[in-house]
């Protein structure tokens, strides 16, 4: 094998390989949005989820925090290019790709380049749901 043709396959598997973004279990979707139960989710641990619709794979995290409940996407307005999402790190969520982290109780305050999106949602009983529309408007980030 040729010099070249070896650069060119380990280029290209090393690109294949960090462009997929991981896939997580499904929260229960019943059409008009996702429904996550709040007993799933222990304080300062991000619980993942993709969302899929048929043509849509949108990944997200809920977090509860100081006994509130927040969403955001698995993506930042910076880094969201490169696919890499977060990672967790204990209470900490760090970028995939510049490495930058965030403790899960600064999260609500989303200061800095490479914070989650926050994803709207809101607590209905024991239940945390999240509306399709908001997030399908999350799908250019992924």
């Amino acid at each position: 094998m040729s010099r070249i043709a070896f650069v060119l396959i380990i280029t290209a598997l090393c690109f294949s390989g960090c462009s997929k973004m991981p896939v997580y279990p499904e929260a229960s979707y019943n059409g008009a949005g996702v429904k996550i139960p709040l007993n799933e989710l222990d304080e300062n641990k991000p619980v993942f989820f993709t969302f899929h619709d048929g043509k849509n794979k949108i990944n997200y995290f809920v977090v509860k925090t100081g006994g509130s409940y927040q969403a955001y996407f698995d993506a930042c307005a910076k880094c969201y290019r490169r696919k890499n999402g977060y990672r967790l790190d204990g209470s900490r969520v760090i970028c995939g790709t510049c490495d930058v982290n965030y403790s899960v109780n600064d999260l609500k305050e989303g200061i800095g380049s490479c914070y989650p999106i926050k994803l709207e949602g809101r607590v209905e009983g024991n239940v945390y749901v999240i509306d399709k529309e908001a997030v399908l408007a999350g799908v250019k980030y992924f």
